[in-house]
């Protein structure tokens, strides 16, 4: 079982499991064997291709949101930061639902819940990063009843993803929440590399 790491945002403590370092980043410094798998899973997971890395890494969620305690409790909810559109989100997190909801029966998925009322921006692809809203272009379709919730994301850079789905969930009845992503943009690394090149 791998380890989580944990590092604080404004919207609360994000527990993750690995360095994600960019393209620019991997330009000046030459990634471990894990770093570029890592890397390479990651995409995979993002774009829903099937592999075994892939599996590894929706398993790694699976272990780890199965031993949060009182999980199964009855009061807790999981969402996931939705993609940029409907069937980006359904290629990435379809496998990693089904997974969840095999072993987390009392867990309601807020993803089930979820109406699509257009598309998105992506964050990391554009320079009004800080005015895209994470849940700009959804809807849920009902309040939320069971208080504590799981937010799900791939890469937490800045926490701004997180924040947002915080307010969109607040807004819904959502009371507690624990934030996992699968990796930490590690772009301090990068920006120094980038003075020093």
């Amino acid at each position: 079982m791998i380890t989580a790491k944990e590092k604080i945002y404004p919207a609360g403590t994000v527990n993750y499991f690995f360095d994600y370092y960019s393209n620019a980043c991997e330009r000046y410094y030459i990634l471990s064997s894990v770093d570029r798998r890592f890397k390479n899973a990651l995409w995979k997971f993002k774009d829903g291709t099937a592999c075994p890395d892939r599996d590894r890494l929706i398993e790694i969620l699976v272990e780890y949101l199965k031993d949060i305690p009182n999980i199964n409790d009855g009061s807790w909810s999981v969402f996931c930061i939705p993609a940029s559109s409907e069937e980006k989100n359904i290629r990435r997190y379809t496998d990693l639902i089904n997974r969840l909801k095999a072993v987390l029966p009392n867990v309601c998925f807020l993803n089930d819940h979820v109406k699509f009322t257009g598309t998105k921006e992506q964050k990391h692809t554009t320079a009004n990063r800080p005015n895209i809203n994470a849940c700009s272009h959804i809807k849920l379709t009902q309040s939320i009843s069971r208080p504590n919730v799981v937010i799900i994301d791939d890469i937490v850079t800045k926490g701004e993803a997180m924040m947002d789905a915080k307010r969109f969930l607040s807004a819904k009845g959502a009371k507690h929440f624990k934030f996992v992503a699968l990796g930490k943009n590690f772009y301090a690394m990068e920006n120094q590399l980038k003075k020093c090149a």
